[in-house]
């Protein structure tokens, strides 16, 4: 199956999952507890953000040519390995690796390393843009999480050292 097709196939599943989980989260009922998100608020946001993405999906492999797609098929992937399962077990070390991290570093650092070393391993090789990736992802989904949801997320051992 060419990479159209299969982003096609994929891009169309996508879409059908993400509104099914959507209108199941939107199904979701606010207790008295609730704060002003709701309980239904972030599993309606990451459902919209799966629908979105798999729209772009979809509408990517529309966009490519045939060309591009059949010399995409012959190359290999510059990351990771050829064989699904291997690199499946190489994604789970990088995830075992952000666990054994976060208690220490905290999520801001460790989840710029986490995206950074994902990038890394499926294929991404410019440093400068690893760099970038990895400096702003953390501070945003902080940001997100702490500031806009009040979802306090781990500091880390360094926050002690240096007396927070």
């Amino acid at each position: 199956m060419i990479t159209q097709h299969a982003d096609r196939l994929t891009g169309v599943l996508g879409i059908a999952v993400s509104s099914m989980y959507v209108y199941q989260a939107s199904q979701i009922e606010d207790s008295l507890l609730a704060d002003a998100v709701g309980v239904a608020g972030v599993p309606t946001a990451i459902g919209y953000l799966m629908l979105a993405a798999s729209i772009c999906l979809f509408l990517k492999s529309w966009l490519k040519t045939k060309q591009k797609a059949e010399a995409s098929e012959e190359e290999t992937e510059p990351g990771g390995s050829d064989h699904p399962h291997l690199k499946a077990v190489g994604l789970l070390a990088i995830l075992a690796a952000f666990v054994a991290i976060v208690s220490v570093f905290g999520f801001v650092v460790s989840i710029g390393l986490f995206v950074a070393a994902v990038a890394y391993y499926a294929g991404a090789r410019d440093v400068k843009t690893l760099l970038m990736c990895a400096l702003i992802t953390g501070p945003m989904l902080w940001l997100s999480f702490d500031f806009a949801l009040e979802i306090h997320l781990p500091t880390g051992m360094w926050s002690q050292w240096i007396g927070k």
